[in-house]
């Protein structure tokens, strides 16, 4: 008789470093306002506080995969080059070059991967995913500077009803908000085998 199986699937964790670093930059942004007045200044102030939590968002898990995805998008595009060069018969082909029939020892290559076919990266696919990442910057961007604005205009509003410290306010309930979202991450494989998930 077949046994059923009960098993608890954890599609997302919570980075409570990722979450702190997303709150207090966020907080510490929209308060800006209520320090300085200078716009100048502001944005001085505002590329400090950017600029900080990147460096603090690249020491957390989530940064650290970001690292590795570009890395490994790198490897993807730079690896058809070095395949070619070898098809072709270059360094790489005359260097490992032998004989037929001679140097066959039936070892098994130091790269388990070199017999299967790598993606290709054609030009016009190069382009397309250059393309994309500018069409995503630029909404993304558009998309902040809308935000950014109408908070501006909320922590204003706050100040002409005679509300101390308006814009810090705005930054606590955009950083409490930036940091429940900015905390949750996509479970990863070590974080599913300590579930038990098989």
């Amino acid at each position: 008789m077949q046994e059923n199986r009960t098993e608890t699937i954890r599609p997302w964790t919570f980075d409570a470093r990722s979450a702190a670093v997303y709150g207090l930059v966020t907080a510490a942004w929209y308060s800006v306002p209520d320090l300085v007045e200078r716009r100048s200044t502001r944005a001085l102030l505002k590329t400090v506080c950017g600029v900080s939590g990147i460096a603090l968002l690249l020491r957390t898990v989530e940064g650290r995969q970001a690292l590795e995805g570009v890395r490994r998008l790198r490897d993807t595009v730079r690896e058809p080059g070095r395949d070619d060069d070898a098809r072709v018969g270059g360094p790489a082909s005359v260097a490992g070059a032998a004989a037929p029939g001679e140097g066959d020892s039936g070892e098994v290559p130091d790269n388990a991967l070199h017999g299967l076919t790598p993606v290709e990266i054609t030009p016009a696919g190069r382009t397309a995913v250059a393309t994309g990442a500018v069409v995503v910057l630029g909404v993304t961007t558009a998309l902040a500077v809308v935000g950014e604005k109408v908070a501006y205009r909320w922590g204003e509003r706050l100040r002409a009803r005679g509300v101390r410290a308006p814009h810090a306010r705005v930054g606590l309930v955009l950083g409490a908000a930036a940091g429940i979202l900015g905390g949750l991450a996509p479970a990863s494989d070590a974080d599913e085998q300590d579930s038990g998930i098989d």
